[in-house]
């Protein structure tokens, strides 16, 4: 119990460092951050917890390589990301009560929100260096570059990137033989749930946020509610 308690500690100080060290975040932004963590690690295990660590470093780490001019993330920021699998993982907790062993549902669910979340991240920011202009999703018509809704072949490429990172570290994970219940179903619907929340999102975007009625935070967590559910009946099964 002790050792468990310290390696939460541990994880938390990290966590809070690297945010700290990576992005300047604020204390409440932190916080956010802190009470996800914490709901995947009680709920999941540390190797969710790890790949959000992984997120999080791989995204901000991009978008302070290749876009500078990009605005200061905050806790709204966070919660579009994040909020959807936190209802999922909540969920989940409450139907395993009723159904012992459906949770794994929810689970997998709450991991594809964020495996797209991820993807997304990486298709905007390596995307907006595609020398080519974008075509909006929904018309396929050629638009300015940071329209919502509008993709290029890079950003797609780099959203299929996350889709494969995130692969690769559940496939180690199970590999190495630390945590088996990441089966190579569940690792596969992760990842490619990925790459669809990210075509998700800019459908979204290009539908609503481009008309002014969804915000970029309003739009992130649709689509990785959207994409949660989608993982959630693939495993059903």
């Amino acid at each position: 119990m002790i050792s468990t308690i310290l390696l939460y500690f541990l994880i938390f100080i990290f966590l809070g460092l690297l945010l700290n060290f990576i992005g300047k975040y604020d204390l409440i932004t932190i916080s956010v951050v802190y009470v996800v963590a914490s709901l995947f690690m009680y709920f999941v295990d540390i190797y969710a917890v790890v790949y959000l660590v992984l997120f999080f470093g791989i995204s901000e780490s991009v978008t302070s390589l290749f876009n500078k001019k990009h605005a200061q993330r905050t806790y709204k920021n966070l919660l579009g990301n994040c909020l959807a699998s936190i209802i999922f993982l909540i969920a989940g907790a409450i139907t395993e009560y009723f159904s012992p062993g459906s949770f794994i549902y929810f689970g997998v669910g709450a991991l594809a929100g964020i495996s797209a979340a991820f993807s997304d991240t990486l298709s905007s920011e390596i995307g907006y260096l595609s020398s080519k202009k974008p075509r909006m999703i929904t018309t396929f018509r050629k638009v300015e570059k940071g329209i919502d809704g509008g993709i290029t072949f890079l950003g797609t490429a780099a959203a299929a990137l996350g889709a494969l990172i995130t692969a690769m570290f559940f496939w180690f994970v199970n590999t190495i033989g630390v945590n088996l219940v990441y089966t190579t179903k569940i690792i596969i619907v992760v990842a490619v749930c990925g790459l669809v929340g990210s075509l998700i999102d800019s459908i979204i975007g290009g539908l609503f946020e481009t008309k002014g009625y969804l915000n970029n935070s309003q739009t992130n967590f649709l689509a990785t509610f959207i994409t949660g559910l989608i993982a959630l009946l693939i495993m059903t099964i």
